[in-house]
Parts: C-alpha cells; structure tokens; sequence
C-alpha cells in the first residue's frame, strides 16, 4: 500500500496517542509572540508554509530570529536557512536580544556583542570576560549557550543552496535531534532553482517545494519573501499581493505576515494631531494577517521595536488606530 495513503481511523487513533503522551510533539508551534498565537490559533502548525513579507529595514529577520530562539529555547530544533546573515551576525542578535529580555537597566546592544566578537572592545579574554563587563551579559551568554545546540545555521547562497539541500540539512537535523525541526529560510526567493526558470516559474517552484517539505517532515516552515517593487512605493502600504514572483506566494501559504512601519499606514490625523504629532509611532511595527488558513483573517497587532537590542518586544497590542493603505504626500 502506498505509504502515503492512511485512513482516517489511524489518525484520530495518532492523535489520540498524542494527547495522551506529554513527551510526543504538539502539531503548533508558539511563535514567542502571544498575541499574534493567539490570533493564529496557537502559533505555527505542522505541515504549513508561513511566509513574512515587509519593506526592507522593517526588522523581518530580527522577527523570524525571535521566533527561531523562543522554539530553541523550549527545547524544539530550528534550521535557520540564512542567505543574508552570517551565523556570527545572528547570534550577536540572539545574545542581545537575551540580555534586553533579562534586565531593563541599560542591557548590551548588538553592536557591544560585534565588538567582543570582533575583539574590537577594550576587554581581555573570550566571550564570557568581554560580554561580562556589561549588564545581562554573561546570563544571555549562558541562556543562548543553553539552547544553541538546537540551533542549527546553514549559511546558504544563491548558486549553491537548493531545495534538496535544505530538504538535506532538516533530514539531518531530525536525526541528530530526534525531534521535528522548526525550518526558517531568510529569504525565499534566493533559493537556488535551474537558471532557465524566469522569475515566476522560479517562485512557483520554490513554494511549491517549501510546503512539500513542510508536508514531508510534519514542520512548520518560515520563510521571508522579498517585495515587489510597487510595495515599496513611498506611501504604500504592502500587501500579500505585492510579494515579488509568482500567486503561488499567496495561494500555497497557510499563514502570510506583512510587517510594516506603523508610521507609513497610520490615519493622518493621528499624526497631526497626536502627541509629538505621531513621533512615537515610529517605535511599532504592524503585523496584519494577510491570511490565515488555521483561524482568523485580517487581524492587525503591534509590537514595539528595540533593534538595538536585535529583538521586538514580545508582547504586543492590538492596533487601536485607524490605518490606511495609502498615504497621500502633498507639498
């Protein structure tokens, strides 16, 4: 019988030994960002594609990151597929981001980790003498250590790095692990595919084989997508439409996120009439839920940026203003 094919009794009979075995995987990963699980229905689910989209600068990697520490640091593995950072970038990120979350007087920032890295500080020894002269620094040190073994970075490329070779990569780390793996690629549309694809064959391609995988090994997968260039438009606000490449962006995700500055999609009037005429309102990041094939749609919430820190601030707020999708400039 073909491996693929189960009847309905076997699973209600899996799902009943789930439920009753605390030690077995739970199909929803939570993302660390309890109000945005809430309105996903618990977090990240088995078997789906999430895909992140945002304008450049709006923090997409620090969010994905965020989500990959909260799965390793409650004892899931991630593959973190990174095209753009190197894997000493993304955990200066991480142990920043751990300081911020353990003390609120003056924590480490990102560039206080490059410099111990970089030798660059004026403190003699390794990681624990350098980041210990600053507050929170030898206990995000230790929490990042706690939970890096799950973490596991493939620094990727565009010639290089296939769908086969992340297929490869979360194979290997299911096995090593014993446990599913949490996949997040940053980005999409750098993954590797034969040169005679034009973009939007290239795009389908590439979605269509990351929710295979997804399906395959039972994981959630996050992955960012790069925006087209009527997404970036001064004014505009992005949308799931606007993701650069192929529909099959939006009609194979399970779950589509768009970040974007609360400033750029804020109602005029709260910016010529609110405190500081809206200044603060550059501190926030929107996260609307383009879709949502797991709970509802539409849902918009906010989380403040500490960038300096490498992190968001975890817990959220619903978006009380009024947004707009387009912001009228006049001289």
């Amino acid at each position: 019988m073909d491996p693929k094919l189960i009847a309905a009794r076997d699973v209600l009979e899996r799902v009943d030994r789930r439920l009753l075995d605390p030690a077995s995987d739970a199909p929803v990963w939570p993302t660390g960002f309890p109000l945005l699980d809430e309105e996903l229905g618990g977090g990240l689910r088995a078997g789906t594609l999430n895909l992140v989209a945002g304008a450049q600068g709006e923090g997409k990697t620090t969010f994905v990151l965020q989500m990959a520490r909260h799965s390793a640091r409650t004892g899931r593995p991630v593959v973190f597929v990174s095209f753009e950072l190197e894997a000493e970038t993304l955990l200066q990120k991480a142990i920043a981001a751990e300081a911020a979350e353990r003390s609120t007087r003056s924590p480490l920032t990102v560039a206080h980790v490059r410099a111990a890295f970089e030798a660059a500080d004026s403190v003699a020894g390794g990681l624990p003498e350098r980041l210990g002269v600053h507050n929170g620094g030898i206990e995000a040190l230790t929490a990042v250590s706690d939970y890096a073994a799950r973490l596991y970075i493939h620094r990727s490329t565009s010639t290089a790095t296939t769908l086969d070779v992340i297929a490869s990569a979360v194979k290997d780390v299911l096995v090593e692990q014993g446990a599913t793996p949490l996949v997040v690629v940053d980005y999409l549309q750098k993954i590797s595919t034969p040169d005679h694809l034009l973009e939007d064959e290239k795009v389908t391609r590439i979605t269509e084989g990351l929710k295979d995988l997804s399906i395959e090994f039972g994981c959630p997968v996050v992955a960012i997508s790069a925006s087209d260039r009527a997404g970036l438009e001064p004014g505009t606000r992005m949308r799931a439409r606007n993701m650069r490449g192929s529909t099959a962006l939006a009609y194979e995700a399970d779950v589509v996120l768009i970040l974007v500055n609360k400033v750029d999609v804020v109602a005029r009037h709260h910016l010529m009439y609110g405190v500081n005429n809206g200044e603060h309102f550059k501190d926030w990041s929107v996260v609307t839920i383009e879709k949502n094939r797991s709970g509802r749609t539409g849902g918009e919430v906010e989380f403040r940026k500490q960038f300096d820190y490498g992190r968001f601030i975890a817990e959220g707020q619903f978006v009380s203003e009024k947004l707009v999708d387009e912001r009228v400039y006049t001289e």
